[in-house]
């Protein structure tokens, strides 16, 4: 379950860093505004790598160890 708990923190890192990267576009876009062109969806996979990454974290703290 470890395993499984690492690839869901991956893929939260990985989530917030193509939103990020995004936003950078965005910024680079000719009107320089990182929200300014029509199809962007906001912060959706930076929220999304957040709760991805806070379950994640949650399951990895509360999974009992098998001793």
């Amino acid at each position: 379950m470890r395993a499984l708990f690492a690839v869901l923190a991956l893929l939260g890192v990985a989530g917030i860093a193509i939103g990020v990267l995004t936003i950078i576009r965005g910024m680079n876009a000719p009107g320089g505004t990182p929200f300014g062109f029509e199809n962007y969806g906001g912060p959706g996979p930076i929220i999304a790598g957040l709760i991805v990454l806070a379950t994640s974290l949650y399951l990895l703290s509360i999974w009992k160890r098998k001793e």
